[in-house]
C-alpha cells in the first residue's frame, strides 16, 4: 500500500472496504471486519498504540488509522479492489436490508423455505447481509414475530411487515450512531446512542413497551434474545 492514495470508503454487509488508488496498476482495496469488539481510531503516529493494535495504516499528514481488537474475531485484507469485490467473503453475501429494492418478496425468496428459527436465519449472512443479533431481535420484535418460530411458516404479510422492520431498526441504529454495550467506538471515539432505544433486547423481565406484559429471554444457538411472549406468540405467523 505504500504511495497509495485513499479513495472511496464504502460497506457492504458487516465489511468496511476501503478503496486505494495507485500511481500504477489496479487500484487496490482493504477489507476489514471488526469483529465482536474491533474498532478503527485515528492517532498521531508519535502517540503510544494500544495493546491488541493489530492494523496501522500511516498517512502523509503524521496520522494514523489503527484497528484495536482485543477478542481477535475481526480481521483485514489488502489484494486488488475488483479481487476483493469478485471473491469471498463479499461475492457470498446476500441482499442488504437498506437497498431500496429490499421487500417481502425478497426476503422471503431468500429464507421463505428455511426451518430454522426467524432469528438464526436472519444471521445468515449470505442469506441476507449485514443484520446481527440485536437487530434481529429488534425487527422481530417491531414485525410481532417469535425469534423461534420456522421461516418456512411465514405468510407473505409478515415477510413484509420482517423486512420494513429490519430496515428500520438498522436506520435507527445507524442515526444514533451505533450500538455500544461495551466496546464499540466510532472512529473518533464516541460510543454510540441506541442502546438508549432498543425496544426489548437486553430488557428481560422489564415490561414490554407495547403491552406491559414482562419481557422474557432465552438462548439458542449459543446466542441469547428477548421476546414478548403475547405480542410475539408462535401462534401468530400471518
Amino acid at each position: 500500500m505504500i504511495g497509495a492514495r485513499p479513495g472511496a470508503l464504502r460497506r457492504r454487509g458487516k465489511y468496511i472496504v476501503w478503496e486505494m488508488a495507485r500511481a500504477k496498476g489496479q487500484p487496490l482495496g482493504l477489507l476489514l471486519h471488526l469483529g465482536m469488539s474491533g474498532r478503527c481510531g485515528i492517532a498521531a503516529a508519535g502517540d503510544p498504540r494500544a495493546l491488541h493494535t493489530h492494523l496501522v495504516v500511516s498517512f502523509g499528514d503524521g496520522r494514523e488509522l489503527r484497528l484495536v481488537d482485543p477478542r481477535r474475531f475481526g480481521g483485514y485484507r489488502v489484494a486488488p479492489l475488483a479481487e476483493l469485490l469478485a471473491a469471498a467473503p463479499l461475492a457470498e453475501l446476500g441482499p442488504e436490508p437498506l437497498d431500496p429494492d429490499f421487500d417481502g418478496e425478497l426476503l422471503a425468496a431468500r429464507l421463505g423455505r428455511s426451518e430454522r428459527g426467524l432469528r438464526d436465519a436472519l444471521l445468515d449472512q449470505r442469506a441476507v447481509a449485514g443484520v446481527g443479533n440485536i437487530y434481529a431481535i429488534e425487527a422481530l420484535f417491531d414485525a410481532g414475530l417469535h425469534p423461534l418460530t420456522p421461516a418456512a411458516r411465514l405468510r407473505a404479510s409478515a415477510w413484509e411487515r420482517l423486512a420494513v422492520a429490519l430496515r428500520e431498526a438498522l436506520q435507527r441504529g445507524i442515526d444514533n450512531g451505533g450500538t455500544t454495550l461495551k466496546d464499540f467506538r466510532n472512529v473518533v471515539g464516541e460510543v454510540g446512542r441506541n442502546q438508549d432505544d432498543l425496544r426489548v433486547y437486553g430488557r428481560e423481565g422489564e415490561p414490554c413497551p407495547r403491552c406491559g406484559r414482562a419481557l422474557r429471554g432465552f438462548v439458542h444457538g449459543g446466542r441469547s434474545g428477548v421476546y414478548c411472549p403475547f405480542d410475539q406468540s408462535a401462534r401468530r405467523v400471518r
